[in-house]
């Protein structure tokens, strides 16, 4: 899926194996083919924090991993008490 954040273009996979034990990864924004990595083994809520972490890192690369993680991990929180889910 192609999607623009913050006026650049991510490519956003869901990949079978991360690096080290990382759930997600995203390229830097001055990346030439920017993509968004999340583990495809995850599901529900923690799937969503995910997809919000790296997204989140995107948008605001210059926050620092604390800020990032709380933040991704309050809106997930909220979101999925809401009834949010992934569409099948």
């Amino acid at each position: 899926m192609r999607a623009i954040i913050r006026g650049k273009a991510y490519q956003l996979q869901f990949v079978p194996r991360l690096e080290g034990d990382a759930h997600g990864m995203c390229d830097a924004p001055t990346s030439r083919a920017k993509r968004i990595r999340i583990l495809e083994r995850l599901r529900d809520e923690r799937r969503l924090e995910v997809i919000i972490h790296e997204i989140l890192h995107a948008c605001h690369w210059d926050l620092d991993e604390e800020a990032i993680d709380d933040s991704a991990k309050a809106i997930a929180r909220v979101l999925w008490r809401l009834g949010y889910r992934a569409e099948k």
